[in-house]
């Protein structure tokens, strides 16, 4: 039985759950979730509570209701932030939710772009290793992604230069295992036109109306801030990224 726990609402604990096992490919389109009486049931909450959660969902674009019950909406309508991967790694061992493939494009060693080059501090005319892959669910095209890390790990993570679809979902550990456990991260989220090859990759006309999702994960090491892994993302439209974080405890007097 689900337990509540203290001090997170009743209602966001709920919605947390179910939005986990929707992005985590657990409860697949089209499944059915509990009723609101069977939640209140389950969970051992006030009815009003588990019809909040249930709206909540409704509201981030994850399922749909009818006269039957609730329903997970379709694909179209769900992404995975880089934090909800990165938690889901932490919970399976794996980046990628159940039924996620993917089709690397490009593992390979380049000279870091300017921009590139300075996130990483490194040197003009520096290599960086540069992956792009297509993430594919149920046929339906959930991003395009290309990830950057310091051409150094070359040797100590080989298998970022493998273009092997396994290769993805489990990176995290060998970054990890050459650097230290990723200790902080950032995401940054906007709305832009396509360009060419992310249309082309997307199957969109070029210009379409895109979700851009960049971050940041980090490490320490001594006083050092280390970037491990930066990323770059390019979703369809008509996604929802959703996720829970902690609001600060208190507030300034």
């Amino acid at each position: 039985m689900p337990r509540i726990e203290k001090p997170v609402p009743a209602f966001m604990q709920v919605t947390a759950h179910f939005r986990r096992q929707i992005q985590d490919g657990d409860l697949a389109e089209g499944a059915k979730l509990p009723t609101v009486a069977e939640i209140e049931r389950e969970w051992g909450i006030a009815r009003a509570t588990a019809a909040k959660a249930i709206a909540q969902l409704q509201v981030e674009g994850l399922i749909y209701t009818s006269p039957r019950g609730s329903f997970v909406a379709g694909l179209g309508a769900k992404a995975t932030s880089p934090k909800d991967r990165l938690d889901r790694y932490r919970r399976t061992g794996s980046l990628d939710a159940n039924g996620e493939h993917h089709r690397v494009t490009a593992a390979e060693l380049v000279i870091a772009p300017p921009y590139v080059a300075e996130l990483f501090g490194l040197d003009h005319g520096a290599q960086v290793i540069r992956r792009e892959f297509v993430t594919v669910e149920e046929k339906s095209i959930r991003a395009l992604t290309v990830t950057w890390h310091d051409g150094g790990l070359a040797n100590t993570v080989p298998e970022l230069l493998s273009t092997a679809s396994s290769s993805i979902g489990t990176r995290v550990a060998g970054l990890e295992q050459a650097l230290g456990p990723i200790a902080h991260g950032e995401d940054f989220m906007h709305s832009r036109g396509s360009d060419a090859r992310e249309s082309s990759a997307l199957g969109l006309p070029t210009g379409t109306g895109v979700g851009a999702v960049t971050w940041l994960w980090t490490t320490q090491r001594e006083d050092d801030t280390v970037l491990v892994e930066y990323g770059e993302s390019c979703i369809p439209p008509r996604h929802t990224l959703s996720y829970s974080y902690a609001a600060p405890e208190e507030t300034p007097r």
